[in-house]
């Protein structure tokens, strides 16, 4: 805030005047009686203070122009630390607002935003990946920017369609598996590894025999492979600080990789150049028609939940935080339910 102070004698004491520019335009406030030109100058700075709270700062008129999606590649160039796969999630979630990309972001509103949201035809899990990226850009436009003064994305919310199910294998469906070594061998270990460890995705195709001791029968996660250019692939540090981890693996899979290891010719135990889950999952359908690879990851959780491994424990291994675990896993399987049952039958009688 540009401001200045004027200090001068008045009747009997001293009188502070601020000047202050409030937008385009200077104002004043002034307060006079002090006794010394020091109390005079200390109540002009709380005025300022105060001023600080109240003014808003003038907007940037050098971008006032700028539509949504030309600001999105702004903000794609600043965020340096953002990794090419993410990015391009970031702007593929945009087509869910698809009629606000040519709007100036300073003549989007809140209810714009809605009305988008509401003529959707996008699953609701993609709508709030997309509210999500709209409110950082917004965010981004208020400061540093200053093309904007609020987010009009703001309290945007969206009804809830139940409790969120997750898609688990039965053991029937696990079994199913055991038909698909011979025609699809890298697949089925492949899916052995994803059963066993919980690892995601991009972790299991970045995993490298270093990263496995079968000795000490454990498997470290430090690294995943993704997209990070455009049809280029390649390692990149994991999620977050928690994906780092050391998992144990069960005598099952050590058995599985102790047999692959003496057929695989690469570094990376699986070593496909692409990043996309497409082909995996094709091949899952052929034995397991409604799953997805995904869907290892959440019989894993809720498999050591069900056997009453503490949550902590288990967010370790996932490489999630609690909260996430709470939020995603703490549903009622089938076996969960039986266990709770007998549970509840022991412990009352």
């Amino acid at each position: 805030m540009q401001y200045n102070f004027t200090i001068r004698k008045k009747d009997k004491g001293y009188q502070i005047i601020v000047s202050y520019k409030d937008g385009m335009k200077w104002k004043q406030k002034s307060k006079q009686g002090f006794n010394t030109q020091r109390e005079a100058k200390e109540y002009g700075q709380s005025i300022v203070e105060e001023l600080k709270k109240a003014i808003i700062s003038p907007l940037d008129d050098s971008l006032k122009d700028i539509t949504l999606i030309e600001f999105f590649e702004i903000f794609a160039k600043d965020k340096i630390n953002l990794s090419y796969g993410s990015l391009v999630t970031y702007r593929n979630s945009l087509k869910v607002v698809e009629g606000l990309k040519r709007r100036k972001v300073k003549d989007i509103t809140h209810n714009m935003i809605r009305n988008e949201f509401r003529n959707s035809s996008y699953a609701v899990s993609t709508q709030r990946l997309c509210k999500r990226v709209l409110n950082v850009i917004f965010n981004y436009a208020i400061s540093p920017y200053q093309i904007i003064h609020t987010n009009p994305c703001k309290s945007i919310t969206f009804q809830t369609r139940g409790e969120k199910q997750l898609k688990v294998f039965t053991e029937n469906e696990l079994n199913a598996l055991d038909g698909m070594k011979d025609e699809h061998y890298i697949y089925y270990v492949m899916f052995m590894f994803a059963r066993y460890t919980g690892a995601r995705f991009g972790e299991i195709i970045g995993v490298t025999w270093n990263d496995i001791s079968l000795e000490n029968a454990t498997v470290t996660i430090n690294k995943q492979w993704v997209m990070i250019g455009d049809n280029q692939c390649g390692f990149s540090s994991v999620k977050s600080n928690n994906g780092y981890r050391t998992i144990p693996i069960p005598p099952k899979l050590i058995d599985v990789l102790t047999d692959y290891k003496h057929k695989c010719n690469s570094e990376r135990l699986f070593p496909f150049k692409n990043a996309k889950s497409s082909r995996a999952n094709y091949i899952l359908k052929l034995y397991v028609p409604d799953k997805s690879i995904h869907a290892f990851r959440h019989t894993y959780a809720t498999t050591l939940l069900a056997n009453n491994v503490d949550i902590k424990t288990v967010a370790s291994l996932l490489g999630d935080t609690v909260n996430t675990v709470m939020l995603n896993y703490i549903h009622y399987t089938d076996e969960m339910r039986k266990l709770a049952a007998e549970n509840v039958a022991n412990i009352f009688g």
